[in-house]
């Protein structure tokens, strides 16, 4: 009996080992997963339409930022452009007329406000004079003027008279009596405008006068409110301002619009890179948004992997890995784990053990290579394992 139970004994430690080295085997294989490469690319898109005039590049071109890759026809445009700043011209003159009549009116406005001011103050003068009549310092002034004026005229009375006696005796000629004659009257006739004015002066103003006065004081507020009215047409005047310069705004931003679009229809590229896509040809027409060429930048690349969440847990961001690709046999690249999504995906991969069969769990990791050498789309496996070894 003993004799069997060693060799049964051996025999079940043999295949204790032989499971656990498969388990191991299995568990190292699990952590190399496989993945396809992506590189970064970016679409270069018509931002206007038009006829493909000539393309510069080809597929497989490294191209620099800025670069053209492609024209757009643009007599079109050239067209709109000369209408667009004709239009502006016009605006502008508009815009320099509408200022001028503003500063024309501005200045007859405030010139016709002042000259009304002044008419009111002197009709107000006037009408205030009118009514208060005449001071006794003017009435006395006024006698006083009389009296020097019948002084005056007793004096050239009396040497009239001579004259007159002297011209009939023969002493004088007709021409000395004559302008004493004249000194005479115009004594007499000074006399009667002084008597004149003293009565006036002593009967006051008449109502008449002061009425008068009133009128004119009316009228002068009248002009003075009509120049004031003058205001609105400034505000007119300023709204075509506005109005000519808003016009003026649209037509700069018309022709602004069109010469963007002429700088536009040199297609450029957006960065560096190879021309991994061309989708159009010379002669064909485009629209704005239409994709023409696919950039792609072949030396920032990833892999994205599926892990399985019994392993998941053992990746951390940032940690290095070991890539390997059946297009470089020998070879192998490093990279390094750059995220793990939180989100998990439910793997297509099933399990089977005594309870049935299952959905396994697993999660994208991201791990970047940055090996212009591993191209996009091509097959790379990803060793995890190997990297916790040597750590």
């Amino acid at each position: 009996m003993r004799r069997r139970m060693v060799p049964a004994l051996s025999l079940f430690l043999i295949l204790i080992l032989m499971l656990t080295g498969c388990s191991k085997r299995d568990e190292e294989l699990a952590f190399k997963v496989d993945g396809v490469v992506e590189a970064e690319e970016v679409d270069v898109a018509a931002k206007i339409p038009g006829r493909i005039e000539t393309i510069q590049v080809k597929e497989g071109d490294t191209v620099k930022a800025g670069q053209v890759l492609a024209y757009i026809e643009v007599k079109e445009l050239k067209e709109k452009e000369k209408q667009a700043q004709a239009a502006l011209e016009a605006a502008r003159a508009q815009y320099e007329k509408a200022q001028n009549a503003l500063l024309l009116q501005e200045k007859a406005s405030e010139a016709d406000l002042q000259a009304a001011r002044a008419a009111l103050n002197q009709a107000m003068s006037q009408y205030d004079k009118a009514k208060k009549g005449p001071r006794a310092q003017q009435v006395e002034q006024a006698r006083a003027k009389l009296d020097q004026a019948k002084a005056a005229l007793e004096v050239a009375e009396k040497s009239y008279q001579r004259t007159k006696q002297l011209f009939e005796s023969g002493a004088v000629s007709q021409q000395v009596l004559d302008e004493v004659k004249a000194k005479y009257e115009a004594a007499r006739q000074e006399m009667r405008y002084a008597e004149e004015g003293l009565n006036l002066l002593e009967e006051g103003t008449q109502e008449e006068d002061i009425r008068a006065a009133a009128a004119a004081v009316q009228q002068a507020q009248a002009a003075l409110l009509k120049a004031e009215a003058g205001k609105i047409q400034v505000l007119i005047a300023k709204s075509a301002v506005q109005m000519a310069e808003a016009d003026l705004k649209r037509a700069e931003a018309a022709l602004a619009e069109v010469r963007s679009n002429l700088e536009e229809a040199a297609v450029k590229a957006p960065r560096d890179g190879v021309i991994a896509v061309k989708y159009v040809d010379e002669g064909e027409m485009i629209a704005a948004g239409m994709p023409l060429f696919t950039i792609q930048q072949p030396e920032k690349n990833w892999v994205n992997v599926k892990v399985k969440e019994t392993l998941v847990g053992q990746i951390k961001e940032g940690q290095k890995v070991k890539v390997t690709s059946p297009n470089f046999p020998g070879k192998t690249f490093d990279g390094q784990v750059e995220s793990i999504r939180q989100k998990p995906d439910y793997a297509t991969q099933r399990a089977t053990n005594e309870r049935g069969e299952k959905d396994i769990v697993a999660y994208n990791v991201k791990v970047r290579l940055d090996h212009p050498e591993l191209k996009a789309g091509m097959s790379v496996t990803v060793d995890f394992q190997a990297t916790q070894e040597e750590q």
